[in-house]
C-alpha cells in the first residue's frame, strides 16, 4: 500500500501522520453515534454530553490504540444489547454476543466486562426456558472466536490462542510490572476521579441503586484489574460507556436548573482539559519526530545516510509513523524479560545508570541525538562535537527522566543540513 502511495505521490509526511488519526476518529464517531442513538430517550441527552465531551474520549478518540478500538466496539455492543431495555426475555437482543467475542479476541480483558453481561442474560433465558436464541448466538460467537484463532494461526504458522498468550504474559508471568506498579485501590482513588472529575461523586451515589447488568460488569472489571500491580488509566477506557449510563441515570433525576449548572461546569472543565492535553501537554516528542523527518529528507537528498539515536525512556516518542524517511533510527529498548532471566536488565535502565559510559561504548556515535533536557548535564562531554539544532517544549510538569524540553542535537559537520528546517515545521496539526 505504501508503495502505491509513493507511486501516486500521496505519501507526504503530514498525510501519513494525519490519515490514521482521521480514520480512527471517524470510526469512533460512528460507534458513539450508534450507542447514543440506541440509548433510552430519558437519558440520551446526558449520555450524549458525557460521551462526546469527556476529556478522555476527546483525547483518545483519534488515537490509534487497541484500547480505542475496544472502546468503540463496546459502544457498538451496548447499542445492540440495550441493557436499559426492560422487554421480556423472548425479545431480548443477543446480537451483541459476537461483538463481545471479537472484543475478547482483540483485547482479552474485555471479558471482565462482557462475561457478567452474558452470564446474566443466559441465566435469565434459562429460567424462562428460552434456549433457542441463546444457543444460536453462542454458536455464532464461538464461530467468531474460532475465526480469529484461525487467522492468527495462519499468520504465525502455528496454533495461536491470543487470550491464552495474553494471560501467560500479563497475569501468570506478570510482566506488566516492568512498566510500573500502583497501589491496590488506585483505580478508585485516582483512575476514576481522573477520568470523570467531579462526576465520580454521582457515580458512587448511583452504584447501589443502578441496574445489576450495568454495575456488575464495572465491579468485576475494576476488581480484577486492581489485583494486577500494573495499572493504567487507558485500561478503564472500555468501561466508560457503562459508567456514563450509570451517571446519566443519576443526573437525569435532578431538577432542571441543577442539571444545567452541572452541564456548564462539565463542558468547561472537560473541553479545557482536552485542549490542553491535545495541544500542549507532552507535545515535544511529537514535534521532535516531525523535525527529524524534515531533517532526514534534507540529508537523504544530499546523499547522507543519517543515523538518529533517541535516548529517552521507552515508548516516549512516535517513530516511523511521524518521521517517514529512509533513515536509520535507534532507540532504547524495554523488551520484557520473556525468558525469566534473573540477571536481565532493560536497556533503558542500563543507559540511565551511566549515560556517558553507555554512549562511549557505542561503536559509532549517531549523526543526530534526541533527548530530554534533564539528561543534558550527564552527557555534556559527549555533546562537545554536536550542535543543538532545536529545542521543543514538552511539558510544564517534568518528572524523573521526563524533562520539560526535548533537545535535538546534530554532528557539527552535518549541522548546516540537519539544523536548517525549524521554520518549515508544520505546527498546524495539534497531535
Amino acid at each position: 500500500m505504501l508503495i502505491n502511495l509513493q507511486a501516486s505521490g500521496l505519501d507526504p509526511q503530514y498525510l501519513v501522520i494525519i490519515s490514521p488519526k482521521l480514520l480512527q476518529a471517524v470510526f469512533t464517531a460512528i460507534c458513539e453515534f450508534m450507542f447514543i442513538k440506541s440509548v433510552d430517550i430519558k437519558q440520551r441527552n446526558w449520555v450524549s454530553i458525557l460521551l462526546i465531551f469527556n476529556w478522555h474520549t476527546l483525547y483518545t478518540g483519534s488515537r490509534t490504540l487497541i484500547n480505542t478500538v475496544e472502546y468503540c466496539l463496546t459502544c457498538v455492543a451496548l447499542s445492540l444489547h440495550q441493557p436499559w431495555n426492560k422487554e421480556s426475555p423472548r425479545k431480548r437482543n443477543l446480537t451483541y454476543m459476537p461483538v463481545a467475542g471479537l472484543l475478547f479476541m482483540i483485547r482479552p480483558t474485555s471479558a471482565l466486562l462482557w462475561a457478567p453481561v452474558c452470564i446474566l442474560d443466559a441465566l435469565l433465558l434459562l429460567r424462562k426456558y428460552e434456549l433457542k436464541p441463546l444457543i444460536t448466538w453462542i454458536l455464532i460467537t464461538a464461530g467468531v472466536i474460532c475465526g480469529c484463532i484461525g487467522v492468527d494461526s495462519i499468520f504465525y504458522g502455528k496454533i495461536i490462542v491470543t487470550p491464552f498468550n495474553f494471560f501467560v504474559v500479563n497475569v501468570y508471568n506478570n510482566l506488566g510490572v516492568n512498566y510500573g506498579t500502583h497501589p491496590l485501590l488506585w483505580y478508585l482513588t485516582a483512575g476514576l476521579p481522573s477520568l470523570l472529575g467531579p462526576l465520580v461523586v454521582p457515580l458512587y451515589m448511583a452504584i447501589p441503586v443502578a441496574p445489576l447488568n450495568l454495575v456488575l460488569p464495572i465491579l468485576v472489571n475494576i476488581t480484577a484489574l486492581s489485583v494486577l500491580p500494573h495499572k493504567e488509566m487507558r485500561f478503564l477506557q472500555s468501561s466508560l460507556p457503562f459508567l456514563f449510563l450509570i451517571i446519566a441515570g443519576k443526573l437525569s433525576t435532578y431538577r432542571a436548573s441543577f442539571q444545567r449548572a452541572i452541564k456548564m461546569i462539565f463542558l468547561v472543565v472537560n473541553i479545557s482539559g482536552a485542549l490542553y492535553l491535545s495541544l500542549v501537554h507532552q507535545r515535544g516528542v511529537v514535534d521532535a519526530a516531525t523535525y527529524i523527518g524534515n531533517s532526514g529528507q534534507d540529508l537523504t537528498v544530499h546523499g547522507k545516510d543519517v543515523q538518529v539515536l533517541f535516548v529517552m525512556p521507552c515508548h516516549s516518542t512516535p517513530l516511523y509513523s511521524h518521521i517517514h524517511q529512509n533513515i536509520s533510527v535507534r532507540f532504547l529498548e524495554c523488551t520484557p524479560n520473556l525468558e525469566n532471566d534473573p540477571t536481565y536488565r532493560e536497556e533503558a535502565d542500563i543507559f540511565y545508570s551511566s549515560p556517558d559510559t553507555w554512549l562511549e561504548n557505542l561503536k559509532q556515535l549517531p549523526d543526530i541525538i534526541v533527548f530530554f533536557d534533564v539528561l543534558q548535564p550527564k552527557i555534556q562531554r559527549q555533546l562537545e562535537n554536536y550542535q543543538i539544532c532545536a529545542t521543543f517544549f514538552h511539558t510544564m510538569f517534568p518528572e524523573g527522566r521526563i524533562g520539560g524540553q526535548v533537545i535535538v542535537a546534530a554532528r557539527k559537520n552535518l549541522a548546516t543540513l540537519a539544523c536548517d528546517n525549524v521554520s518549515r515545521l508544520n505546527y498546524w496539526w495539534p497531535f
